[in-house]
């Protein structure tokens, strides 16, 4: 059967898709879709009932939504598991995903991509600096003191990559992009531990297409 995926690739809900994709090995069509914009397929604008990204088209069936398709992908496609048999370190993974689906992308794709990079390419307008201001010196380093605070091996949950690095992952990505770093002198953890993840080879394919994308994009 195949996979057709719809959305946008620096979408870090797209991203975190194609990252589970990556890691289990899955071959898939990538259809670029911009949420917001006027011409989307047909397919698309039928089957996303929110009209959000990711929408996957597997099995005969379409998934609209990140989560969703992710807890499809592991029930349907076992094989290379993501998230751990054991039920207590299976549950702190998916509190992992809600962390970055909630307050990470709205920090980081929120107030600092959007507002950065989307604002003046997309969106026509100057970037609010204040919200990334507030991004850079608030929000992003209270997530760099929760991490510095929970991590206790090189990954979140396990010895290693899974559910909730590529959750967590995928954001950072996003971040990256902005030229943000984490100062290893404040969070040596958190730094160590981003670049581990985003350093793996599941995500360095992705990383490096997307890479190229914005700089075309940015001239």
């Amino acid at each position: 059967m195949s996979i057709t995926l719809y959305g946008a690739s620096l979408s870090p809900y797209v991203r975190k898709v194609r990252l589970a994709l990556a890691f289990k090995g899955l071959d898939y069509e990538h259809i670029p879709v911009i949420p917001s914009s006027d011409e989307q397929p047909e397919e698309f604008t039928k089957n996303s009932p929110l009209g959000k990204i990711p929408l996957m088209h597997i099995d005969d069936m379409w998934l609209s939504d990140s989560s969703a398709i992710l807890a499809y992908l592991e029930r349907s496609r076992p094989e290379t598991p993501l998230l751990s048999s054991d039920a207590k370190q299976a549950a702190q993974a998916i509190w992992y995903e809600a962390y970055g689906a909630s307050h990470m992308v709205a920090i980081i794709g929120g107030h600092l991509f959007a507002e950065l990079i989307l604002a003046p390419a997309f969106f026509n307008r100057p970037s609010n600096l204040e919200e990334i201001e507030l991004a850079k010196t608030v929000e992003i380093p209270g997530i760099f003191d929760y991490l510095e605070s929970v991590l206790e091996d090189d990954y979140l949950v396990g010895n290693s990559l899974g559910h909730a690095d590529i959750c967590v992952g995928a954001p950072f990505v996003t971040m990256h992009h902005c030229g943000v770093e984490c100062d290893s002198a404040k969070w040596p953890k958190t730094a160590a531990y981003i670049k581990r993840v985003t350093s793996d080879t599941v995500f360095q394919s992705i990383v490096q297409e997307e890479q190229k994308f914005l700089a075309s994009m940015q001239g």
